[in-house]
């Protein structure tokens, strides 16, 4: 490598970052900015909990998804905080030495020249910019990967221990993106190949470090897995639903799903269908259920490969959890570098040309070249990781660095062919690359924003405390797409945080009216009609939840609901009974146990009544309410004595309850013991200062007991001003309810 080469790879690298880093300014403006989302939510959340918390060994179940980007990204918040703005600096820096990988990558295996065209067009690479600016493992899966097979072609001219450099490699990549792990048997079979001249045994020998290595990595990560979770995970547990969402018969459905109520139900599977509760468990489940699909329908799955396949080449960029040209709204640059009009920039242009330029290539017969029959063994069995599962821009990303090599060689070959007049090839070359473009860019479509951008608008402004923006993104996304689940319930339960509860009933019950199979919305409506006082709907929305066996809520906190509506109702009988029911399943619920206490007063039953407060002391001596009750109990059986007992225990663990102390202080006039009583009460309205009756009966106390009239009338006044004061507000409360009233007639 020369000095002038060196050079111009160190611009190359300076003017790379200074677009990422142009970019990260620009994005600034993004809403999603401070608000990561889904995925990079989960991975700013985990990594500022190994930063900040010292949560390092992460929850105690195997990993969800492969644990190396969020360790990144811990290091980076470690070092320099949980800045997002520094943290997507220090990706910018990983990403532009993505670039000068890739210049090394074409350079060894074209030339310096096709290196820097690569390299030039990596560094202005609209894709590339934007996921090196996301908290996704985009841009550390890119460089690994390119660090990988860099080392395969180094590894080769060596000793056979230098192969354990590539092993390490292939662990720490599938650390980061697990797809990688289908590569490992194509690389195994390259390595054989390229040994072809020797002993198979000695072949064998020779790809036993890549083997080791890459063992070495990944057996940490598994190890962590069985003892945290007693459960044998290689790297992570999302592969089997991941593999589920890309084939099954509804795959139009399932590849869209947002989180919300449909995500927990799709999660849920495993546990609501099969009663499976470990991780390995639940993968291999949805694992099942898309093998069984395949089974049952090959020609659909066939149909479906196709469609991904054709997918994976396709211009568009396929968003998730992230639209990438609505961030074109707050970037200029990206602007220029991604856009979509007669044709789908970049990919649209990029992988017509390196399809046309490995075409040449093969037509040369340079694919048996060893370094050349790497990269495309990489293309292919990276490709068809995504396409087995399901395509998106973010998945598809680490194929593009080296696409770009093959991309230049064809525009390089195409020249040389026009050089040399070589006619026939020009035009075969010329029609294929027509036809590949055409193919690439067949309805790319706009790039109006579509729903889901409005949703996740309407949550970042939920974060952000702005509700009245949550509502409008939320109408906008419906005004979109009315099928959307997320938005309409989020609307609800805005609608009724805000006390707006006809609206949120409005919501919730178009919800049902679409997707009458989630229960949360039922049981959300439900809430909303007890707010209103309409018990009876409030009763038949919970009932129904009862009745579907399959529901996924707490049916026991439902039966309390059902019981406390019963009350509000009148029906104490039906009551008894649910309190009862909930009490069987949970027999440990003092809650319920005290609210059927309070039924069985209702009723006219002490004894029953005292029977359940007795239990809920015998659980929790410190038990406020049930001591009260059971010290009413006691005066209403004319036993003082255990009354004051009550009474005194509870002030005991209960310093502020004021009805106690205050029965107590009665207690104590009616003994005639008015220093004890005025004691209770000056604590009382030292909790309470505008208690009326305390402040009534301190008053006549101070003067009786202490002899001071003055500050005896002062609180007896206070206790006539409070009185007032009271009335007048219960007053105005019904005077603006009534206003409000012929208002909204």
């Amino acid at each position: 490598m020369t000095q002038r080469e060196r050079l111009l790879v160190g611009l190359l690298g300076f003017i790379a970052f200074g677009l990422r880093c142009l970019y990260v300014y620009q994005s600034e403006a993004s809403p999603f900015f401070d608000f990561p989302q889904v995925d990079a939510k989960t991975y700013t959340q985990a990594a500022t909990r190994m930063a900040v918390d010292g949560h390092w060994l992460g929850d105690p179940t195997p990993f969800w998804q492969p644990p190396l980007y969020p360790y990144f990204l811990g290091l980076v918040f470690t070092l320099f905080g949980p800045d997002y703005y520094i943290a997507r600096l220090v990706q910018a820096v990983l990403g532009s030495v993505n670039c000068v990988l890739i210049y090394f990558l074409g350079r060894r295996l074209f030339s310096s020249a096709v290196g820097f065209a690569a390299a030039g067009f990596a560094a202005i690479y609209g894709p590339l910019i934007f996921f090196d600016a996301e908290f996704l493992p985009s841009v550390l899966a890119v460089f690994l990967d390119l660090l990988l097979l860099l080392s395969l072609l180094w590894a080769t001219s060596g000793g056979y221990l230098r192969r354990l450099v590539p092993g390490l490699l292939f662990g720490l990549a599938a650390l980061c993106v697990a797809n990688i792990l289908l590569f490992l048997p194509f690389a195994l079979g390259w390595l054989l190949w390229q040994d072809a001249n020797l002993p198979w045994k000695q072949r064998l020998l020779r790809i036993f470090p890549l083997l080791l290595g890459a063992l070495l990595v990944i057996a940490p990560a598994s190890l962590r897995n069985y003892l945290v979770g007693n459960d044998w995970v290689l790297i992570s547990s999302n592969a089997g639903i991941n593999f589920f969402i890309g084939n099954n018969a509804d795959y139009r459905k399932t590849v869209s799903i947002q989180p919300g109520p449909e995500w927990r139900k799709l999660v849920a599977r495993p546990k609501s269908e099969a009663g499976l509760d470990r991780a390995s468990q639940k993968s291999r489940f949805f694992f099942y259920r898309a093998w069984e699909f395949i089974r049952t329908y090959p020609l659909d799955y066939g149909r479906l490969l196709l469609d991904k396949t054709y997918l994976f080449w396709h211009g568009h960029e396929v968003g998730r959890n992230q639209d990438l040209y609505y961030a074109r709204n707050f970037s200029s640059l990206l602007s220029m570098l991604l856009w979509k009009s007669s044709i789908a920039f970049p990919f649209g242009v990029l992988a017509p040309l390196a399809l046309l330029g490995i075409g040449l290539l093969w037509r040369e017969g340079l694919h048996r070249e060893p370094g050349f029959a790497l990269l495309l063994l990489f293309l292919l069995s990276y490709a068809l990781s995504v396409v087995l599962f399901f395509v998106t821009a973010r998945y598809r990303l680490p194929v593009v660095p080296v696409l770009l090599p093959f991309a230049v060689h064809g525009v390089k070959r195409c020249y040389c062919l026009v050089q040399e007049r070589q006619m026939r090839p020009l035009i075969g070359a010329s029609i294929a690359g027509v036809v590949l473009l055409a193919g690439s860019n067949f309805r790319v479509g706009g790039m109006e924003e579509d729903a889901e951008i409005h949703y996740r608008l309407g949550m970042v402004f939920q974060q952000q405390g702005l509700p009245a923006n949550a509502i409008a993104a939320y109408r906008q996304a419906l005004a979109l797409d009315s099928t959307l689940q997320e938005p309409r319930f989020n609307l609800g339960s805005l609608y009724a945080r805000q006390g707006r509860y006809q609206k949120a009933i409005a919501e919730y019950q178009q919800f049902i009216e679409h997707f009458p199979e989630h229960p949360e919305a039922r049981y959300s409506l439900g809430n909303v009609f007890l707010k209103v006082q309409n018990y009876g709907d409030a009763l038949a929305q919970y009932e129904q939840l009862l009745a579907e066996e399959d529901a996924e809520v707490d049916k026991v906190d439902i039966q309390g609901l059902v019981a406390y509506t019963y009350v509000q109702l009148g029906q104490l009988e039906q009551a008894t009974r649910a309190y009862e029911a909930l009490l069987r399943s949970r027999p440990d619920s003092l809650n319920a146990r005290y609210q059927l206490g309070r039924v069985y007063e209702t009723r006219q039953m002490p004894t029953a009544a005292g029977r359940e407060y007795a239990q809920i002391l015998e659980r929790d001596s410190t038990h406020a309410e049930g001591r009260y009750r059971l010290a009413l109990f006691a005066l209403r059986r004319n036993d003082p004595a255990a009354g004051k007992a009550h009474l005194q225990r509870l002030i005991t663990y209960n310093l502020n309850h004021i009805q106690g102390r205050w029965l107590l202080a009665a207690l104590y006039v009616i003994e005639h013991k008015g220093v004890e009583a005025l004691e209770q009460l000056e604590t009382i309205l030292e909790i309470e200062p505008t208690h009326i009756q305390a402040n009534w009966l301190a008053g006549h106390l101070t003067y009786i007991v202490r002899g001071d009239t003055l500050a005896g009338r002062a609180k007896v006044d206070l206790s006539t001003k409070y009185s007032i004061e009271k009335r007048a507000q219960e007053l105005g409360s019904i005077l603006r309810q009534r206003f409000e009233d012929m208002v909204s007639k």
